[in-house]
C-alpha cells in the first residue's frame, strides 16, 4: 500500500478538525497554534479527545483542551528535565570518583577492567571522536601540558561523554564495582543499571520535545521488589517520577521536586492520572515519603 494523503495547508487542517467534530471557538488563534506547533505534533494530543478507534472527536471536545494538554506536557517535560539534570550530575560525580579511586585515573582505558563482551575498542573510538569535536578549555590545557600522556584522566572523560555512553560503560564494569555504585544510590545492581538506561531514554524524549505525559515507555526500568509488591507499574511515567524522586533524595536532599510535581499535575483540571499510572492520592503513599 502506498501513502497517498496530500499535505494540507493550515486552513485545510483547521477545516479537517472542524469536520471531525472538534469545537474551535477562536479560529485565528487555532491557526497560529497549528503554525507554531505543527498538526502532526499536536495529533498525539488529539487522541484522548477522540471517540476510540475513530477520527471523530468526542462531543464537546475543544481545541482549547488540546492546547491545554499540550502545554501541560511541556511543563511536565521541563520538570522532569530539571530532575534529570540534578540526577545525572550526581551519578556522573559518583561514577567518576569510584572509577578514579578503584581503577586509577586511566583505568577506564584498560579493557581488562570490563566485561569480555563489551566493545571497549568502540568506546575508545567514540571517546576520541568526542574529544576532537569538542572545544573544552580544560582538555586543551591538559593536552598542551601533558604531552606524554595518551589518554585523558577519567574525570575529564566523564565530563565529555554522553550519559548513554557512560551508562553503557558502567553496565560493563566488574560486578563488585557495579554493586558498590548501586548501593551508594540505595539500589541493587540490576535495578541501578536498568535505571541508567531508562533515564537516558526519558532524557532523550524530553530533549526532543516528544510527548511524555501518557507515554508507554520504550525502555521500561527494572523496579525494586518492594515497588512491584505494591503494584507499581514500569510502563508509564509514574514510575519515572518515583525513580527521580528516589534519586533526588540522595543527590539533592533539599529538593522540593515532589511538591513541584504535585503542583504541575494539579495545574490541569480533569487530568487523567490513570493514563500515567499514578495511583489515587499518590503523594500520600508510603512509597512517596
Amino acid at each position: 500500500m502506498h501513502y497517498t494523503k496530500p499535505a494540507l495547508k493550515y486552513d485545510a487542517q483547521l477545516a479537517l478538525l472542524i469536520s471531525r467534530g472538534l469545537k474551535i471557538d477562536d479560529p485565528p488563534r487555532a491557526l497560529r497554534m497549528l503554525q507554531r506547533i505543527g498538526y502532526y505534533r499536536l495529533s498525539a494530543y488529539f487522541i484522548p479527545f477522540k471517540v476510540p478507534s475513530t477520527d471523530t472527536f468526542k462531543p464537546d471536545a475543544t481545541f482549547a483542551q488540546v492546547i491545554d494538554l499540550y502545554k501541560f506536557d511541556c511543563r511536565l517535560r521541563l520538570l522532569f528535565m530539571h530532575a534529570i539534570d540534578k540526577v545525572e550530575v550526581g551519578i556522573r560525580a559518583l561514577i567518576t570518583y569510584e572509577l578514579a579511586h578503584q581503577l586509577g585515573p586511566f583505568g577506564y582505558a584498560d579493557p581488562k577492567n570490563f566485561a569480555p563482551t563489551y566493545d571497549h575498542k568502540e568506546f575508545m573510538r567514540q571517546l576520541e571522536h568526542e574529544e576532537k569535536r569538542g572545544s573544552e578549555v580544560f582538555i586543551k590545557h591538559y593536552r598542551t601540558k601533558y604531552t606524554s600522556e595518551k589518554h585523558l584522566p577519567v574525570w575529564m572523560v566523564t565530563e565529555i561523554v554522553s550519559f548513554g555512553m557512560l551508562s553503557k560503560l558502567t553496565e560493563n564494569l566488574r560486578t563488585s564495582l557495579r554493586k558498590y555504585l548501586a548501593k551508594e544510590l540505595g539500589l541493587v545492581e540490576p535495578v541501578f543499571v536498568s535505571w541508567l538506561h531508562t533515564i537516558t531514554y526519558v532524557r532523550n524524549v524530553c530533549a526532543h520535545h516528544n510527548r511524555l505525559w501518557n507515554r508507554e515507555l520504550g525502555v521500561p526500568p527494572v523496579l525494586p521488589d518492594e515497588w512491584t509488591a505494591k503494584g507499581i507499574s514500569n510502563e508509564r511515567v509514574h514510575c519515572i517520577a518515583l525513580m527521580l524522586y528516589h534519586l533526588l533524595k540522595i543527590v539533592a536532599p533539599t529538593s522540593t521536586w515532589k511538591m513541584r510535581l504535585k503542583n504541575t499535575l494539579d495545574s490541569l483540571p480533569g487530568l487523567d492520572l490513570k493514563a500515567m499510572h499514578f495511583p489515587e492520592n499518590w503523594e500520600s503513599l508510603d512509597i512517596w515519603k
